[in-house]
């Protein structure tokens, strides 16, 4: 496919009469990685989950790899898939929550390698082998056999990365990924999706880590009550950022 992987175009998003995404335009270019910054209640982690469908859209599209997500157009309409369908196009978005949302009846390895064998029905073999090499290369090699409760919390969260790696997603979405994690832990994680990123994974991160969206991001976008209200290299909108909520937002966090 050519184009942009991620484009969505006037967004909105809905709860009962509050709209919380009010139009929200963004594309994501494939091997590019976009981090989504701005306060709490912003709108950041439902518009990262209406990119999967995890959350309906109440108005405009969203087209990942050039597809329309969670809808069939016929003709000038659009009609919603069945859930099925829906879970089809999920296989190949991965998804890293703030939770870790591991199995704790399963080891790090049969937590990693169940999606591969029930969903995409792989070989069970080839599915271990492959599980292997991405624990290994989050850096738990010696982990395989724990169980998440024997697990540090970024451990436990560099397994989930390497679970939604398993299924070999074009696309990654980081929903704060480090939120849940005491700061000493933050770094561990940071370094799995650096380098992600250097290996040309696309990625949409919505994040609080400024250091990791100065250094990593292709772009940064700056959201705030529904709304993108800037974007542009992470020099630029850090260095000299336009809006007047951007720069008293990061005049705080900076």
């Amino acid at each position: 496919m050519t184009g942009p992987m991620v484009r969505a175009d006037g967004v909105r998003k809905r709860f009962g009469a509050h709209e919380v995404l009010c139009g929200v335009d963004l594309t994501v270019d494939r091997s590019e990685v976009v981090c989504i910054i701005g306060p709490s209640g912003s709108g950041k982690s439902t518009f990262l989950r209406c990119i999967n469908h995890l959350e309906k859209i109440s108005g405009g599209q969203l087209y990942v790899d050039g597809h329309l997500v969670g809808y069939r157009r016929r003709g000038n309409k659009l009609y919603e898939m069945r859930e099925r369908e829906v879970a089809a196009q999920r296989i190949d978005i991965g998804m890293v929550f703030q939770q870790f949302n591991l199995f704790p009846h399963m080891t790090a390895l049969g937590n990693v390698i169940e999606a591969p064998i029930r969903v995409r029905k792989e070989p069970r073999q080839e599915v271990i082998r492959r599980s292997k090499e991405l624990i290994d290369r989050v850096g738990l090699s010696s982990r395989m056999d724990a169980y998440p409760a024997q697990l540090s919390g970024g451990q436990q969260q560099r397994v989930a990365i390497a679970r939604a790696l398993a299924m070999r997603p074009k696309l990654m979405l980081f929903d704060e990924p480090t939120s849940a994690l005491d700061p000493e832990l933050v770094g561990e994680v940071l370094d799995v999706m650096r380098d992600l990123a250097a290996e040309g994974m696309t990625m949409v991160v919505v994040t609080h880590e400024m250091g990791f969206a100065q250094e990593v991001a292709s772009k940064v976008a700056f959201m705030d009550e529904g709304q993108i209200l800037e974007m542009g290299p992470p020099r630029e909108l850090f260095r000299d950022p336009q809006h007047e909520r951007s720069r008293t937002f990061l005049s705080r966090v900076l």
